[in-house]
């Protein structure tokens, strides 16, 4: 059997749930995760990161379960574009999605790999240097190492993104927004209790470097803005204050006259 390999992709963050629609038109379902089917993954993650993963898990109840299977494909979209994570499975093949449009594709078929990805920001690959010939292979068979694995290359791709995306000055709020978003909700918080994998694959990749360079990014931009703002701000004074006094000047003239 072929090793199945991790394939990362970019998809427009703004279409994720027609991303989402696509893959249920293509046969792929929702991975519902089950507490005892799936107890290794439950029991290894936080509550914090499992929440943030595997929001499935919360639908333990079989009426809850049923309700989503009825839906149409459209509603299902739109129900999954509401969490931050995704997971769908199409026999022993996954995609993994992130509301941000960090994908990764598991599988070892190279036709379904080309369908998936068919829809990828090619462009916006590019200015991070995500390559769609970037393979990567999982270094255990453990599933819940697997997922653990998926969390740590997504933080390494959006960290890549929000780097890209903080050199578009109109971009600079938002992107100030998702980097503090990213670091409440992901970045700042403990994977696991159980073992030390997270914390060799941040440092496999370097990963608290580069948020510390991100980070010292937006505070040095963030300091030169408001340099501007008060720049500008005197600027906007002096000139009313001249504006001010030749007015006073020409009414001056004019009384006197």
């Amino acid at each position: 059997m072929e090793q199945k390999k991790i394939y990362p992709y970019l998809i427009d963050e703004k279409r994720m749930a027609g991303y989402y629609e696509l893959l249920l038109e293509d046969k792929f379902n929702l991975k519902i995760f089950d507490k005892k089917k799936d107890k290794e993954i439950y029991d290894y993650f936080l509550p914090n990161i499992k929440k943030y993963l595997f929001w499935s898990f919360d639908l333990n109840q079989k009426e809850e379960i049923n309700e989503y299977k009825k839906m149409k494909n459209d509603l299902k979209a739109a129900v999954c574009s509401s969490y931050a994570c995704n997971v769908f499975e199409k026999e022993d093949n996954l995609v993994i999605c992130f509301s941000t449009g960090v994908c990764f594709a598991i599988l070892s078929d190279d036709k379904l790999l080309k369908s998936l990805t068919k829809y990828e920001s090619l462009k916006e690959m590019e200015e991070i240097n995500l390559r769609s010939s970037d393979v990567y292979e999982f270094p255990d068979n453990k599933e819940e190492h697997k997922y653990a694995y998926i969390l740590e290359l997504y933080k390494l791709i959006y960290l890549k993104k929000l780097s890209r995306d903080l050199q578009e000055p109109y971009l600079f709020d938002k992107t100030r927004n998702d980097f503090v978003k990213f670091t409440q909700e992901v970045y700042d918080i403990t994977e696991t209790d159980k073992d030390q994998f997270c914390n060799k694959l941040k440092e496999k990749y370097n990963l608290d470097k580069l948020y510390i360079s991100l980070e010292n990014q937006f505070d040095l931009l963030y300091k030169n803005n408001k340099l501007n703002e008060n720049l500008i701000s005197k600027r906007f004074i002096i000139i009313l204050l001249v504006v001010l006094v030749i007015i006073g000047i020409i009414n001056l003239g004019n009384y006197l006259a």
